[in-house]
């Protein structure tokens, strides 16, 4: 069996190939797509690794002159990061990378069908009715969404109804508050293991939904999701335009994504703090945000995002690829982690470090370090289900 080439020599490899070839590449031309394309050409021709991922080099290019940016790292790379095998996903990769050994603990909760799985204590709930809009843990328990309805399922097994005819709803990051909205009105109210307790309301336009809350404001989409806006206690509504996606966070900045070029959509970073959804920084373009965006999530701590597609899971950082696009126009969003996943999982953040996605019935760990371990689930328990996102 022939050595698999490593990282160092893969590099080297691609960098002889674009020195003697970068001349050829028209200025005008987009150079981090075309150097891409050519890596990924060069890569399927030398490299053969028995059984893995098809891998590629990561390759972006200093705006202008055509430089190679170096791979990626995390944050604070240790060893172990480091040995992971991070690849660039082919779109048409038949695998995955490769899981690390061992198992994780499940703390994440699930649903399969009307019945949720109470991770934290190991026991099976019933949820008494209509969950299709979805279910939240909180401190005080689950959020469960009917069609009209959201109620609340105490960890003692009761429940108490929360508010009924209603078009949407939408818990704050740490499950302290909730936003319902009837018609054109919102309502604002703080949650407790009792019931809501209104602390705001105020009229909205016709057709605004509540999906999530940034900071103290409530962020809202319109019903096909083509608009965002914000809303705050005070009353003020605000709209931003020319927005594709806006992810909730508990800081007042998050990640955005704007249309780019053809099949290059970018990320953003967009803030709340002047009191308007503004744009502030650009954070890097590439195609595989187009597959994951209406998925992907944002990390408690608002730092890092979980962006699910057609051959993985990146958890992109903010702060670093803002960073990297103000340095060089044409740079990615910076990854510092990649895990196995399917292209249709809706992730969910177990804490700051880790986030739970689904890998073909499984469910796997993706640590902010690089690491990946697959989840171990409850005996007897069949593979499917629904993660439960976590708002405490």
């Amino acid at each position: 069996m022939s050595r698999a080439p490593s990282e160092t020599e893969a590099t080297q490899a691609l960098r002889e190939m674009f020195a003697a070839e970068a001349r050829e590449v028209p200025v005008v031309q987009d150079l981090s797509g075309v150097t891409v394309r050519r890596a990924r050409k060069l890569a399927r021709r030398r490299f053969t690794v028995g059984g893995l991922a098809v891998t590629v080099a990561f390759v972006l290019t200093v705006a202008g002159i055509g430089v190679w940016r170096q791979w990626t790292t995390p944050v604070e790379q240790s060893d172990a990061a480091g040995s992971t095998g991070r690849v660039e996903f082919e779109s048409d990769a038949q695998q995955q990378v490769p899981l690390g050994t061992g198992t994780a603990p499940l703390m994440v909760d699930f649903t399969v069908g009307n019945r949720l799985y109470d991770a934290t204590n190991g026991s099976w709930r019933d949820l008494k009715g209509d969950a299709g809009s979805g279910v939240v843990r909180t401190n005080v328990g689950w959020l469960v969404g009917g069609a009209t309805t959201v109620r609340l399922l105490r960890t003692d097994g009761t429940q108490v109804p929360l508010a009924d005819a209603i078009d949407g709803w939408a818990v704050s990051a740490d499950g302290s508050e909730l936003a319902v909205v009837r018609g054109q009105t919102l309502q604002l109210n703080r949650l407790g293991s009792t019931g809501l307790q209104a602390l705001a309301s105020g009229p909205i336009p016709a057709g605004w939904r509540p999906i999530g809350f940034l900071a103290t404001a409530v962020l809202l989409a319109t019903t096909n999701r083509d608009q965002f806006a914000i809303w705050r206690r005070d009353g003020t509504f605000d709209r931003a335009a020319g927005l594709s996606e806006v992810y909730p966070s508990f800081q007042s900045d998050t990640f955005a994504v704007v249309p780019g070029s053809v099949g290059r959509p970018c990320l953003i970073r967009v803030s709340v703090s002047s009191g308007r959804l503004e744009r502030e920084d650009a954070a890097g373009c590439h195609e595989f945000l187009e597959r994951g965006a209406t998925h992907a999530v944002v990390s408690p701590n608002g730092q890092n995002l979980a962006t699910p597609f057609d051959g993985g899971l990146w958890v992109i950082n903010l702060d670093r690829s803002v960073t990297a696009a103000a340095a060089n126009g044409a740079a990615a969003p910076v990854w510092i982690a990649a895990c196995a996943s399917d292209a249709d999982a809706v992730p969910v953040w177990q804490d700051d470090a880790t986030v739970v996605t689904t890998f073909r019935g499984d469910l796997v760990a993706c640590g902010v370090d690089g690491t990946q371990r697959t989840v171990q689930m409850p005996a007897g328990v069949s593979s499917g289900g629904r993660l439960v996102t976590i708002k405490r």
